[in-house]
């Protein structure tokens, strides 16, 4: 009868484990040049990404972001204070090769400087070097202003202000970019004809 009891909790604590698992934030990204963050990858399909936001979405761990245009998850432990999260990827042959990613405190309003984007990026670069590595490089971009980068193999990151509100991070698989790049060129040609 022990052995039983034994297996049954056994059970039931994996089973509840794998039930209420959280996306992984961490470690994932160092390793892994295909990971982006909470359980999204490069190669990803359009419909496998769709059918797992839809999935976070019906365990109320994601939500749709500003406009119904973008996915939104809600960081509430990495920084000082509640940060949205929202991404949309972009996709080539139906697969994630690009994923902008847009960052907001929660408090963000005009009149709360502590909440503006230039502390947010500061902020969110000691969360990227957990998630990522510690090797990301600052750029001085004449026009950008700061951006901080790092390559992994094929994954580039880049992390920067988009605007007072807003901190901006573009993870691209730069396999594809030329790919990507050549496609758009021969679209834009056949528009022309």
């Amino acid at each position: 009868m022990k052995k039983y009891l034994l297996f049954y909790l056994i059970f039931l604590s994996v089973f509840s484990t794998n039930c209420s698992k959280e996306p992984s934030k961490e470690k994932d990204g160092i390793n892994n040049p295909d990971y982006l963050f909470l359980d999204v990858f490069f190669g990803m399909s359009r419909k496998e990404f769709y059918d797992y936001c839809w999935d976070m979405n019906k365990q109320k761990i994601f939500t749709h972001g500003t406009g119904n245009t973008s996915v939104q998850y809600r960081l509430e432990n990495e920084l000082k204070e509640p940060v949205f999260m929202r991404f949309y990827p972009s996709f080539h042959e139906d697969k994630i090769y690009e994923m902008p990613v847009t960052f907001t405190y929660d408090k963000w309003a005009p009149w709360n400087k502590q909440y503006w984007s230039d502390i947010l990026l500061e902020d969110l670069l000691v969360v990227f070097k957990k998630w990522y590595g510690d090797d990301f490089q600052l750029i001085n971009h004449p026009s950008q202003g700061k951006i901080y980068a790092k390559m992994d193999k094929y994954r580039r990151i880049n992390l920067f202000i988009r605007d007072d509100q807003y901190v901006q991070a573009v993870f691209t698989d730069m396999r594809k970019v030329e790919a990507v790049e050549k496609k758009a060129k021969e679209d834009l040609e056949e528009e022309k004809k």
